[in-house]
Formats: C-alpha cells, structure tokens, sequence
C-alpha cells in the first residue's frame, strides 16, 4: 500500500513537470517580438547631433570589482548643472555635483553580485548611464 502511493506521487510529479514545460513552451513559441522603433522623448548624449565633451565619468566603484563591505562609494564627474540619479537593488540616491561637476555618494549593496547604475541627466533632457558590477563578498582570494 505504501509503496503504491509513493509510486502514484512520483508519476503524477512526472505528469505535472510534463505538462507545465508542454505549456511553457506553448507560451515562449506564441510570444512576438516588435520591430517598431520606440518613441521615446528622452534623448541621450548619443543621439544628439552636436558632439559634447564627456558627460558623465564614473571613478568609483571600479567596474567588476570585489569589495568586503555592503557601503561603497559611488563617485565622478559629470556637468556642473547635472542630477545625479544612483540606483542599486537596495538603495536609490538622487545626488547634485560640485560647481566643478564633482559629485560622491554612498550606496547599500545586497550580497553577491550587484549592478550600480549611474544616471547623469542633464537640465536639457540628455542623459548618460554608467552601469558597474560590484560583488560583496568576505572570502579571501
């Protein structure tokens, strides 16, 4: 009796699995894809046609980089009359540079790996983003 109901609980998983990949793939293959341009009114440096100097520059955190505590500073340069907006999975700052486009900031990270996306948008509307990788970890390499 025990046995039965042991092997009638892994058919009816098997059953289950079966039938939730056959509708996911059911899914994935009815998804389309559109090739229409967005229109979107925000216009990057890259789109503008007059070449500026460089917008935004990232100092720190250095890209890919492994640190041993969950407060990194976040710091650059960007254009004087630039918002600075940081954005991590833990933690959102809105930061405003120096007179001289200087700015620094710390932001929380989470363990493992995390993305630091740095956002200069300017009074104009053009907007530039650095993303860095950095991986908290306490092991020693």
């Amino acid at each position: 009796m025990k046995k039965e109901r042991i092997v009638l609980a892994f058919i009816a998983g098997l059953i289950g699995l079966l039938v939730a990949g056959i509708i996911f793939y059911i899914y994935e293959s009815t998804k389309t894809f559109s090739t229409k341009p967005s229109n979107n009114p925000v216009v990057t440096q890259q789109e503008k046609s007059a070449p500026l100097s460089i917008f935004l520059t990232v100092s720190k955190p250095v890209d890919e980089s492994v640190v041993e505590k969950k407060v990194v500073e976040v710091s650059g340069k960007t254009k004087p009359d630039a918002t600075i907006v940081i954005l991590t999975s833990l933690d959102e700052e809105v930061v405003a540079p120096t007179a001289d486009g200087d700015f620094s900031t710390t932001v929380n990270i989470d363990n493992g790996q995390n993305l630091i996306e740095i956002t200069a948008i300017a009074k104009d509307g053009a907007q530039q983003k650095i993303i860095r990788t950095v991986t908290f970890s306490t092991e020693k390499f």
